[in-house]
């Protein structure tokens, strides 16, 4: 018999907050390090949102480890709508689901670019030099390439006017070990914290 893995009450939970919207934005987030026995768990509930919510936009990282098994469990809802909003247009080309919509950073004009390095200086002070090679376009620095992974984590959250993006309605991240304090994963929850993006962990919907 099938077990489904996402907690029962989730799907009504979220019912209320992505009903405000025609189109809502599910962000699917979190750790590259996912333990290999929580994989299929993560597919399950991709697919279950898929499913139970066939007019949202799922949008992540396309990162490897969570974001990938996110994808692939939407990726098996016929009609599911996936973005994938990346640093950088080469990355991760060979883990993408063929109908996925690819947005990246570069796409975007530079004043909205200069517009996402502040909102995520805000949200992370401590990484200032980072964002100070990249709005100066140091691009040979080696610290260039992790600004625009935590800027391209803003535009995931904050959407783009340009792009006809919109932002994020509410995030659901798998976090290794439940460390909030450091990390990509942690700099994007804090983003969608000050965007009053409603957030949940793996204790609110994992079973």
């Amino acid at each position: 018999m099938f077990r489904s893995h996402m907690r029962s009450h989730f799907l009504a939970q979220l019912q209320p907050l992505l009903s405000r919207t025609t189109t809502p934005v599910i962000l699917l987030e979190g750790t590259r390090q996912l333990p290999a026995e929580k994989r299929q768990a993560l597919v399950d509930v991709g697919q279950r949102l898929a499913q139970a919510f066939p007019q949202a936009i799922f949008r992540s990282g396309n990162a490897a480890g969570t974001d990938e098994a996110f994808a692939a469990g939407v990726a098996t809802v016929p009609g599911s709508k996936l973005q994938l909003v990346l640093p950088t247009p080469g990355m991760g080309r060979s883990r993408r689901p063929a109908f996925a919509t690819c947005l990246a950073l570069e796409d975007l004009p530079l004043a909205e670019r200069h517009h996402l390095t502040r909102e995520s200086l805000a949200a992370s002070l401590e990484n200032h030099r980072l964002f100070d090679l990249y709005l100066r376009g140091q691009s040979g620095n080696p610290a260039y390439a992790k600004a625009q992974y935590l800027v391209r984590d803003a535009l995931k959250v904050h959407g783009s006017t340009a792009l006809q993006l919109a932002s994020a309605t509410v995030a659901l991240f798998f976090i290794h070990n439940l460390d909030l304090t450091s990390g990509g994963t942690a700099h994007t929850i804090r983003l969608c914290e000050r965007q009053e993006v409603p957030v949940f962990t793996q204790l609110d919907w994992l079973a």
